[in-house]
């Protein structure tokens, strides 16, 4: 039986591809291209959280950015397989 993670804030759209198990399991084991590959999957989902609207203006806060980026950096090299 598998769960599916849901996102309270943005749903994953059913067209999008999921990260390999392959790629997860190198990317835990430090490979640099791997934990690359799952940056680049996630970074509109972290560039959607880290941005701020302001009188109709989009910001971008950078440093939340950057926050979020290492947390998922810290969250995948703890994951268990």
């Amino acid at each position: 039986m598998t769960h599916a993670i849901s996102f309270p804030y943005a749903a994953e759209p059913k067209n999008r591809k999921r990260i390999s198990f392959a790629v997860l399991k190198l990317a835990v084991g430090g490979d640099i291209e791997a934990m690359t590959a799952i940056q680049q999957h996630f970074d509109g989902y972290i560039r959607r959280l880290a941005t701020l609207s302001v009188h109709g203006t989009s910001y971008l806060n950078t440093d939340l950015y950057d926050r979020l980026k290492t947390r998922l950096i810290v969250a995948t090299m703890k994951f268990n397989l």
